[in-house]
């Protein structure tokens, strides 16, 4: 069986709808990342999702950047609820096509 496709390079297409200032401490694509793994460990809220990123951040330093820790619930649910929604839902079917083809049914031509 394939490794699944890194998710991160499918949500590196996301614009990020925050300001450009300088006291943005968290980078966008590690509180998607955080967000998309806290879900599919079955995470239903943002209070449990900082939690699993506290949990599990010596693990998303293997792969995140995390410049000042894990972001707050409260920005998790403030800069998800400022993505556009048919963009993530479009970079996310996207990866979901490429780490799941068996799920998307047989292809058009068929």
């Amino acid at each position: 069986m394939a490794p699944l496709p890194d998710p991160r390079a499918y949500f590196a297409e996301l614009s990020d709808p925050r300001r450009a200032t300088r006291n943005k401490l968290h980078k966008l694509g590690d509180i998607v990342m955080i967000v998309f793994c806290a879900v599919l460990s079955g995470v239903e809220d943002w209070v449990g999702m900082e939690e699993f990123g506290e949990q599990k951040e010596a693990w998303f330093r293997g792969f995140l950047e995390l410049p000042n820790g894990v972001p707050s619930h409260d920005t998790l649910s403030d800069v998800f609820g400022r993505l556009c929604p048919d963009t993530f839902a479009e970079v996310f079917l996207r990866w979901v096509r490429a780490a799941l083809p068996s799920l998307c049914g047989p292809p058009a031509s068929e």
